[in-house]
């Protein structure tokens, strides 16, 4: 997995970046990637497929995908029917966090899309239109340069964040919905990976779960996530590892044994190069954010 360009770097004291309307080839979507901060996607129209943590998705006019922190994800466009799809990116800084109530915070629709593994919500005609009225004003506010245009586009996000959650909450949405392989086996030897993550997968472990070749599971693996075994393997247990580092008072050895990695030098050297940081570092500097 290709380390991508964060789109939030070049503002850091208002991690936000928004684009509006764009429409995508395959050739220059972005690769398999995950990043720290939240994306929100609208689709317009065009069809494709959305490879989101470990399920696949179509694309369809009025699709809204959520997409948390640490979740890997690449869009397929269909090469003759690309998407013109709105992305909203914003760090969970900018996000109102007290809680009026005991029922609702911003930041738990994310929550509960990462819990579920339900990445997709397909929203009715008449919610299309108040959501692509929404993003036209974020447009208008984000080029104005007026006066507290900043906070105006925020607003707007806590809005749109407020109208999905309840859409997901009132509309039960199935939260098996939308999810398509082009190879059954895909799908059950993803959801082997994640559950067996501490324990050696290699190519030919996998490909005799699958009962395919090696051959075959590696071309096909490609084909289906678009990107290599390997890679998504070392992405999955980053993502662990992190999740590991802040949540629990594991040692860092303890932690690379629990995600897999053979020795304590290959899980340093993966983990910097996943983050530009060692365990050790990435632990301190966000549990301190955290007030830990």
């Amino acid at each position: 997995m290709k380390k991508t360009h964060n789109p939030l770097e070049h503002d850091l004291l208002f991690p936000f970046s928004f684009v509006y309307q764009d429409t995508k080839s395959p050739q220059t979507e972005l690769s398999d990637h995950m990043h720290d901060h939240y994306e929100i996607v609208y689709v317009y129209n065009g069809n494709g497929t959305f490879f989101i943590g470990d399920v696949f998705y179509d694309m369809q006019q009025g699709d809204v995908f959520l997409i948390p922190n640490n979740t890997i994800h690449r869009a397929l466009p269909n090469k003759d029917d690309p998407v013109t799809s709105t992305i909203i990116f914003f760090s969970p800084t900018l996000i109102y966090k007290d809680m009026v109530d005991d029922s609702f915070s911003y930041l738990h629709l994310f929550d509960l899309t990462k819990k579920s593994k339900n990445y997709k919500i397909s929203l009715p005609q008449k919610k299309q239109v108040k959501i692509e009225e929404q993003l036209q004003l974020i447009l208008q506010e984000s080029t104005s340069h007026s006066m507290g245009s900043r906070h105006a586009c925020l607003l707007v996000v806590h809005q749109i964040i407020l109208d999905l959650y309840r859409t997901r909450i009132n509309d039960k949405q199935d939260f098996t919905e939308g999810k398509s392989y082009s190879s059954e086996w895909i799908k059950d030897i993803l959801i082997y990976i994640n559950d067996h993550l501490g324990e050696p997968l290699s190519l030919t472990v996998l490909a005799h779960k699958a009962l395919v070749s090696p051959a075959h599971f590696s071309r096909v693996f490609k084909e289906t996530t678009g990107i290599g075994l390997i890679v998504y393997l070392n992405t999955k247990r980053i993502i662990k590892a992190k999740e590991l580092l802040l949540e629990t008072n594991h040692t860092i050895a303890n932690i690379a044994e629990m995600c897999g990695f053979e020795s304590m030098p290959q899980f340093y050297r993966t983990f910097k190069k996943y983050n530009d940081k060692t365990p050790a570092a990435f632990r301190k500097e966000n549990r301190m954010g955290l007030g830990w």
